[in-house]
């Protein structure tokens, strides 16, 4: 943890309401886009964000540092947004706002295969159950080490590492389908690529 969340969450376990501001400045766009993610409704997302720092607000004093304050902070999300996935039962369309496309000046015929790419990935994605698309988008997308994602999933990392592997089958299985055993089209794409954000 780098020293200036670190000190943040030290003023913020003293009751300084300006530390919590700057905390929630710091983290809010990480926890609207990992609950976009997990959620698929702008929305729901929106109000994920604004119930996820409450509980930080509460509990932030309970908060002893034996894990990184990220780390931490994306348990509270991943089990705030399950409890809505919970009580939603209603399984919508991912949402691809958050992704962000290259900078203007590539070509536009490259912009839009990689754009088509994305968009087909998180089709693909969409369709796993959240056992496998949890470890992926937190290992790949919020760029966590496994043995942090086992933390906040409570699982081992041995299965995180065999959940990833599952993931990344199906995931060249659904490509290769969808596109008549020839795959998504793209150089090197044989992992799941959310570096464009």
């Amino acid at each position: 943890m780098s020293s200036e969340p670190e000190g943040l969450v030290r003023r913020c376990q003293q009751g300084e309401l300006a530390a919590f501001t700057e905390l929630f400045q710091l983290y809010e766009t990480q926890v609207y886009r990992l609950s976009l993610t997990i959620l698929r409704n702008e929305h729901d997302a929106q109000d994920a964000v604004q119930d996820v720092f409450l509980r930080v607000f509460e509990q932030i004093k309970k908060y002893e540092g034996r894990s990184s304050f990220k780390t931490w902070l994306t348990t509270i999300v991943v089990n705030m947004c399950r409890d809505r996935l919970r009580r939603r039962k209603v399984r919508q369309a991912i949402s691809l706002d958050w992704i962000r496309g290259r900078a203007s000046g590539h070509n536009v015929v490259e912009e839009v295969t990689d754009q088509q790419y994305r968009q087909a990935m998180w089709r693909y994605i969409d369709q796993l159950d959240e056992g496998l698309r949890l470890p992926l988008v937190l290992h790949y997308l919020e760029e966590l080490p496994c043995d942090e994602v086992a933390q906040i999933l409570k699982i081992r990392t041995s299965t995180v590492y065999s959940r990833l592997n599952t993931a990344r089958v199906k995931l060249r299985a659904m490509a290769q389908a969808d596109m008549g055993g020839h795959g998504v089209a793209g150089p090197g794409r044989d992992q799941v690529r959310t570096s464009e954000r």
